[in-house]
């Protein structure tokens, strides 16, 4: 990350490489064959089908279709022999250029720390002891590659692979990429004044308002972490920056220390909702706004019920809030889901329908074309003993359109617990962006100096699927909000692994 605020500094995304099925394959079949057609400029791959057939398709070696899968004599099939001896998560390799071509793989696993990108298949250049990156399926993150068939002929390479869908099937891909690619022109990022408080603080209020970004609260353990007997502690400040301004400055103090609100920006100010602090959880809300230079607080729309760590989004006016951890103990998670209409704040919260499946907590919204977006989060329910909390990671999704309900969408790959909120969006194409997040898998089997997830993955609007992003967050947190400030979203503080904070602020904007 640089250190100029002024200059972003654009990134070197991956390349993601759009596959062709060429059709179903036998479960538990043998890895199928590649090579050059007679002629040499074409590409042929044979595998075997679903209905144990041996298939055969053939296209150019750099672009065009592959042609119709046809089946062949027994005595011309070919099995591609197995390579022996790979090292763990190396599927295949061929030598090029004084070094060699491979294929890895980085599919989740419990207890391996992810490391981006959390791909079923990689593409890689090793050569003078170093490994590069270069390129990734574009499938759906978190596939699982079966088995391989790689070949290289000058600069051009022919991957082909079975991959378990998820669905009990087994698909036969095939993948063509230049070597002489050149990595495009990526995300730009820029790194912003420090948070003030140090070591920085997680659950931060932040938002947007009059030329000003706001940020108030937090929570941090400030003198040691909590399985070492840290204590956590809530903040009351409250700070402001303009865009151009080179540093923050306290401007005031809430009325009390907060931590854990839902938080979004809107044309009156910075709107903070429920929250909790060491005394309890909170049912009222804020509205910080920036008026005559100065800071202004003033109460807000109170909650039906007190909430800590809804989430929350605008759409078309309307303030949308799901979910949230219930005031009293043991915790649980909830499933209220509410509106509040910016312009008939009399009204106050109105319920609405909740989404079809669990309650939940820390969870991710977006707003997109219409639509409000729900996705992951925690639930937490007592145990049989009405005391021990039972946690369940969350990969399910849902999008909501009002006067029409809700839907669900496909589940994420893994669970994004607490990823920060609410999640950028582009419009032309559509898509969701989710950072991060925990993935219940990790929870209590990797060490805790381990940081949380670079991966950042995508809701493709078109396409109904979610997708890996083509380039790692440089400055992964969790339990922070988003604000969209012009054409970039910023990071302010946040949570970087278990019970430690970032003082850090960062400004993304996509390299769409």
């Amino acid at each position: 990350m640089t250190a100029d605020k002024r200059n972003p500094f654009m990134t070197k995304p991956l390349i993601a490489v759009c596959s062709a099925l060429l059709g179903r394959a036998a479960p538990g079949a043998s890895r199928p064959s590649a090579g050059l057609a007679s002629g040499g400029t074409h590409w042929f791959v044979t595998w075997t089908s679903s209905t144990g057939d041996r298939l055969q398709a053939v296209a150019p070696i750099g672009a065009g279709d592959w042609s119709r899968p046809v089946a062949i004599p027994p005595d011309r099939a070919t099995t591609a022999p197995e390579d022996a001896n790979l090292p763990p998560g190396i599927l295949a390799e061929v030598k090029h250029g004084g070094g060699k071509v491979i294929l890895r793989s980085a599919r989740r696993a419990p207890g391996v720390r992810p490391a981006f990108p959390s791909a079923g298949l990689i593409i890689s250049r090793a050569a003078d002891g170093g490994c590069q990156d270069m390129a990734f399926a574009d499938d759906p993150p978190d596939a699982e590659i079966l088995a391989v068939a790689l070949r290289v002929q000058g600069d051009n390479l022919l991957a082909v692979y079975l991959v378990a869908d998820g669905g009990g099937w087994v698909a036969c891909r095939a993948l063509r990429f230049s070597l002489a690619s050149e990595r495009p022109e990526g995300d730009a990022w820029r790194q912003l004044p420090v948070y003030p408080r140090s070591p920085g603080v997680a659950a931060v209020i932040a938002g947007f308002h009059d030329g000003m970004l706001i940020a108030a609260g937090g929570a941090n353990f400030p003198d040691r972490p909590p399985w070492e007997g840290g204590v956590k502690r809530t903040y009351d400040e409250i700070y402001a920056r303009s865009l151009e301004g080179a540093e923050w400055r306290a401007v005031g103090r809430l009325p009390a220390p907060r931590a854990y609100a839902a938080v979004v920006s809107v044309p009156a100010g910075v709107l903070a909702i429920g929250g909790e602090n060491s005394t309890g959880v909170f049912q009222d809300a804020l509205m910080l706004s920036w008026q005559g230079g100065k800071m202004a607080i003033k109460p807000a729309s109170s909650l039906p019920v007190a909430l800590a760590s809804p989430a929350a989004t605008v759409l078309d006016g309307k303030v949308y809030l799901a979910g949230g951890y219930a005031a009293g103990t043991p915790r649980v998670s909830t499933n209220h889901f509410y509106c509040l209409d910016l312009a008939n704040l009399a009204a106050g919260w109105q319920p609405l329908a909740p989404w079809p499946g669990p309650s939940r907590a820390l969870a991710v919204m977006a707003a997109l074309d219409g639509a409000v977006y729900l996705i992951s989060g925690l639930e937490m329910n007592t145990g049989a003993d009405g005391k021990q909390a039972v946690l369940n990671y969350l990969t399910d999704a849902y999008r909501y359109r009002p006067g029409k309900g809700w839907e669900k969408l496909p589940d994420l790959p893994w669970s994004v617990v607490a990823a920060p909120s609410p999640a950028p969006v582009s419009p032309r194409p559509g898509r969701v962006f989710v950072f991060g997040g925990v993935d219940g898998r990790q929870v209590g089997k990797t060490p805790r100096d381990r940081r949380v997830p670079e991966d950042i993955i995508y809701f493709d609007v078109t396409r109904h699927e979610w997708r890996l992003w083509s380039e790692a967050w440089l400055e992964p947190v969790v339990s922070a909000p988003i604000v969209s400030v012009g054409n970039e979203w910023v990071f302010v503080s946040g949570e970087t692994m278990a019970g430690h904070r970032t003082m850090a602020v960062t400004a993304w904007r996509p390299g769409i």
